[in-house]
């Protein structure tokens, strides 16, 4: 065995070095590949998450200003409070189709008539 080791000369040692450094040189290139791909898709979906937060941003922004503006106080008060302005006369339009009578046992029974029974 002893005579088998001796047997490589200094040459062989030499490109069995180079043969072992090229292989970890292709395999940590392949790594750091593969780790560079991967970063790229995570950069790509968190400039897409950037891109949907500032559109709801935008959008949040344009609904305050609407909410702090005169037209939505204006429609507040006419359509919730039933308030109108001066010179103005406020009617409430009725049906004139009776609405149907509720059913037996449905949610709209009072919870008296529930307990009685």
């Amino acid at each position: 065995m002893r005579k088998r080791l001796l047997r490589f000369s200094g040459t062989r040692l030499i490109l069995l070095a180079a043969a072992g450094m090229v292989v970890y040189f292709l395999a940590s290139g392949a790594t750091n590949l593969v780790r560079s791909l991967q970063l790229t898709q995570e950069e790509s979906n968190l400039e897409a998450e950037i891109d949907d937060l500032e559109a709801r941003y935008e959008r949040l922004v344009a609904l305050e200003a609407y909410l702090e503006s005169d037209e939505y106080i204006e429609a507040i008060a006419r359509e919730q409070l039933g308030l109108v302005k001066p010179g103005e006369t406020a009617f409430i339009a009725i049906s004139t189709q009776p609405s149907p009578a509720p059913e037996e046992g449905s949610a709209t029974d009072l919870w008296w008539e529930i307990l009685i029974r």
